[in-house]
């Protein structure tokens, strides 16, 4: 073979496969049914907006994610100053050099000051008006909420319940006959299957979005999906959706202690999305205006106690365990029929219920007796547990969700 013929060889299949047409690209193809998802998605993510409000006090004594309400410190006693004294400076002022002729700027965290707090997204839930929101987007008690529904107009929205441990909330819009999605079942999800995040904070006339892939489920224990496409305050609030427009969840950011939606992890390549089809009876206690808290039981367990069951080292006097009877050296054996293999299991299996919800535990007494304990209200975790930021394994089962959750 001459080296011409071996030239034309070797390069023929490279140019047929340039010459091909991009329709038969894959990505290509993906193109239309990306367009007829958010075709399908755009009409039921809407824009929320708002105004007014009273921001709360973000600093060290507070959460990082601003969520529950920070204790102030003590103001340190000061004899009064005169009348004519000159207004304080406050320590994170300007230089002097910079400040000269301007009057002195206020504190930056104050205890609180009233502010507008600008646009995020929403989801339309049902056809009379319950639209679901990041519960972010009301953190700071604003005193108006205004709703736009694509092609409907903007509604003044009334606040509801909210989820925590989700980073969610419920308002309503005196709307009809608004669209309204599928809501994927968890279950049905699959990790690596497409997930697009749509937002609508800066487009009104059709939503942002950023395309990733379903990378993780059961976060937040069992209450989230981890995607990789972007998500950021732009489409908090917003729909995460499959290839088909179906909803897989609303897009919220995740603290890293694993406990309760934070924006720790803002912006950092990492999305979660809350599920939303597995907790109709979560949403209906919104509705009903609850602020729905993750689940505390009250034990503080023996960390060198490696199983099977965890082992209680301490039960606080407010707690549900200490009512409940349970006393240092019993060892928690069961939640719900579910064995508990350590003291990091029995926290996720609580962890993943709520406050309200109903449990049933099996005990080894430090006596030697077995007992059933049973059912138990779980209370509301108090904010010192609910900050508490080492991360938990991921490797343990779930249990199943309670009937009507």
């Amino acid at each position: 073979m001459n080296a011409a013929r071996l030239f034309a060889c070797l390069c023929l299949p490279s140019l047929a496969w340039a010459q091909q047409p991009a329709e038969d690209d894959e990505f290509a193809r993906l193109e239309p049914v990306l367009q007829r998802a958010l075709a399908a998605a755009a009409p039921f993510v809407v824009t929320v907006e708002t105004f007014g409000g009273t921001r709360r006090t973000l600093g060290a004594d507070g959460p990082a994610d601003g969520d529950g309400p920070p204790l102030p410190r003590p103001a340190p006693k000061a004899e009064p100053p005169p009348d004519d004294a000159p207004p304080p400076v406050p320590e994170d002022a300007e230089p002097e050099g910079e400040r000269a002729g301007r009057r002195p700027r206020p504190p930056m965290v104050p205890e609180g000051f009233r502010q507008a707090r600008g646009r995020t997204s929403g989801v339309v839930l049902t056809r009379d008006g319950w639209i679901l929101v990041s519960r972010f987007a009301l953190n700071f008690d604003p005193t108006t909420v205004l709703v736009t529904v694509p092609g409907r107009g903007t509604f003044h929205a009334q606040r509801a319940g909210e989820d925590t441990s989700r980073g969610i909330a419920l308002v309503k819009i005196a709307a009809d006959d608004l669209p309204v999605p599928t809501f994927v079942p968890p279950d049905e999800v699959r990790v690596g299957q497409w997930a697009f995040a749509l937002g609508r904070t800066f487009a009104a006339d059709e939503p942002t979005v950023h395309m990733g892939i379903v990378s993780a489920r059961s976060r937040l224990f069992g209450r989230a999906l981890q995607i990789d496409a972007s998500t950021s305050p732009a489409n908090y609030g917003g729909a995460v959706i499959d290839v088909r427009g179906r909803v897989l969840g609303i897009a919220v950011p995740l603290s890293p202690s694993g406990r309760n939606a934070g924006v720790e992890w803002y912006d950092s390549g990492i999305g979660f999305a809350v599920t939303i089809a597995d907790i109709p009876g979560l949403l209906q206690r919104m509705q009903q205006g609850e602020v729905l808290q993750r689940g505390w039981l009250g034990v503080h367990l023996e960390l060198a106690h490696l199983g099977p069951g965890a082992k209680v080292a301490g039960t606080p006097k407010d707690g549900l365990a200490a009512r409940a009877g349970l006393r240092k050296g019993d060892v928690i054996l069961e939640v719900d029929g579910v064995p508990v293999a350590n003291g990091p299991h029995l926290q996720m299996l609580v962890g993943a219920r709520m406050g309200g919800d109903a449990i049933r535990l099996v005990v080894a007494k430090r006596t030697g007796e077995r007992v059933e304990i049973g059912p138990l209200r779980l209370f509301d975790a108090p904010w010192s547990e609910q900050a508490q930021s080492n991360d938990l394994p991921a490797s343990f089962p779930l249990p199943e969700k309670p009937e009507g959750r």
